[in-house]
């Protein structure tokens, strides 16, 4: 009996315990490099819609620009003074920092803003070849867009930097680890943008995925350098430029170290079948299904349906965070896209009402008022013989209307463009527009000045220039102050302070809120700010008025 017990366990170990084991592990085995593949498959992906997303944003950023330099090239087309034209649309030096030039046929600047033109601008400009349109890389390492009219007898180029583009900023919301790259490339393969300071204007044709996307391709790659470390590469175009971007982030930096490890788990589960089905088990139930939930629920995401990631999903921890990450970038994108419609279509509707207010101010007083004065014009002339006297009296009326008329439009001048700004600077041309405010009556304003005061770049103080009487006019719609104090510091930051002592409101724990509240003055406020590098601070209180504090380095 003890013989046989003896021969029954070696026969139990190797025809029984021995194969299950060896079968435990290959499926083990089997199972890990599933779900490598699957996390694999699911970071490529990932990375993939990301760069797809951004690459969509830029291109609608890119687009916008360029549409905005090829409808002023349509008008001087069309015979409307270029002059007038390009400065009825000094907004564009918010997009443009580097300036505007209008170019006619014969490649001469016909007109530009600001006036006279930057050397920069007009280093790029001689550059532009009679056919160039497009966005392209400036010898200073500044972008060049350039529009021209339907009948190629107009060119708009405009200068800008990386910065107008936001691309920090996106690459900041594409970066998942500090080793990520974010890379923007143009047609030539040369960089544009590159998170890891690599110097615009480089040779870009030696990264992944850098070929692919300027050939229109999209897709994800998994690639190893000279260091044996391997990266995910997600490459997409821009088409409206035929540009690239490129994100690559380290291998290692996305998975867990665990997970790196784990085909050596089976070597651990030999002795413990038991352990090892009930591994399986949990792979199958806690890793594999989640991961096909969580792909699914990401691909519907990436073609629109963002309510498919709020959907929840068992699963381990790293799974379920990821679940977690995935949904909260979709949330981020979803109310970024939500606030970029809002303010676009509040800024239309803002042209479009000042256009219909000016319309008919200028119909109204203006042309009615030169309609009197053609007829006053007209009974002088028929009195002037016959009665020399009347005549004379007639005349000084008409001195009068035509005096009273120069100072209407005078006014409606006044209110497209601060003349005083560019002749006398920001503190005369913010003294005006709280004395005009003031004269109004129902509003006590205080303007007062400290330090001694100096001159800054156009740029700087029009943006100051905007956001102070965007402040103002705020007070005046919805404030229902007494009194408003504005203050200029110049010091080494030049500090601007608005306060007024009206209802206020509570101000949202989020920045992006401002927009879905309809608070689209100061998104346009903060925006103005951003570009001139400016810090600005909104402090509100229902029933405690608002202060508003800006802070501009010098």
């Amino acid at each position: 009996m003890r013989s046989r017990l003896r021969g029954l366990l070696p026969g139990l170990l190797f025809v029984v315990v021995l194969p299950l084991t060896l079968v435990l592990i290959v499926v083990a085995i089997g199972a890990t490099t599933l779900h490598q593949n699957e996390m694999r498959n699911l970071v490529a992906a990932h990375d993939q819609r990301a760069a797809r997303e951004a690459a969509t944003g830029l291109d609608e950023r890119v687009s916008h620009q360029l549409a905005s330099l090829r409808s002023i090239a349509e008008a001087v087309s069309l015979g409307l003074s270029p002059a007038t034209e390009l400065h009825s649309s000094d907004h564009l030096l918010a997009d443009f920092e580097g300036g505007v030039a209008v170019i006619g046929a014969n490649g001469a600047v016909l007109t530009s803003l600001p006036q006279p033109p930057d050397q920069k601008l007009l280093s790029a400009v001689k550059n532009v070849s009679p056919t160039a349109a497009g966005l392209s890389l400036t010898s200073s390492g500044d972008i060049l867009a350039v529009a021209r009219s339907t009948d190629n007898t107009i060119t708009v180029a405009g200068l800008f930097s990386a910065q107008s583009l936001r691309l920090p900023t996106l690459a900041n919301t594409l970066q998942s680890s500090p080793r990520t790259r974010v890379i923007v490339v143009d047609t030539g393969a040369r960089i544009v943008f590159h998170s890891g300071g690599i110097p615009v204007g480089s040779d870009a044709s030696s990264e992944p995925g850098a070929v692919e996307a300027l050939r229109g391709e999209s897709g994800a790659t998994f690639v190893t350098d000279d260091h044996q470390i391997e990266w995910v590469v997600a490459f997409e175009p821009v088409p409206s430029v035929g540009w690239g971007l490129i994100v690559a982030e380290p291998w290692e930096d996305v998975v867990n170290p665990l997970l790196r490890t784990s085909l050596l788990t089976p070597l651990v589960l030999v002795p413990a079948f038991v352990i090892a089905v009930v591994a399986i088990v949990f792979v199958a139930r806690r890793v594999l299904r989640p991961l096909q939930q969580l792909d699914e629920q990401a691909e519907r995401a990436g073609q629109g349906d963002y309510d498919a990631l709020e959907q929840p999903i068992d699963g381990i921890s790293e799974i379920q965070t990821l679940h977690i990450t995935l949904a909260h970038m979709a949330d981020q994108i979803r109310r970024y896209q939500r606030s970029i419609q809002s303010y676009a279509a509040a800024i239309t509707r803002s042209q479009e009402d000042e256009r219909s207010r000016l319309a008919r101010e200028l119909h109204d007083e203006t042309v009615q008022a030169l309609i009197a004065l053609d007829q006053r014009t007209q009974m002088i002339e028929r009195i002037c013989k016959r009665d020399p006297q009347a005549a004379a009296v007639k005349l000084t009326e008409l001195r009068a209307m035509t005096a009273s008329t120069i100072a209407d439009v005078r006014r409606v001048i006044r209110a497209l463009r601060p003349i005083y700004l560019e002749d006398l600077g920001l503190t005369p041309a913010l003294e005006m527009l709280t004395q005009s405010l003031s004269e109004r009556g129902g509003l006590a304003v205080t303007f007062t000045v400290e330090g001694e005061i100096y001159r800054l770049a156009p740029e700087r103080e029009l943006a100051l220039y905007r956001i102070v009487q965007e402040a103002l006019n705020n007070v005046v719609k919805h404030a229902r102050a007494k009194q408003v104090q504005v203050k200029l510091n110049y010091a080494d930051t030049l500090q601007v302070l608005i306060r007024d002592d009206g209802v206020g409101f509570e101000m949202p724990d989020r920045g992006d809120a401002l927009t879905e509240l309809g608070h689209f003055g100061l998104v346009g406020m903060r925006e103005r700010a951003e570009l001139i590098g400016a810090q600005l601070t909104i402090q509100s209180t229902a029933g405690h008025g608002t202060t508003i504090d800006l802070h501009l380095p010098l």
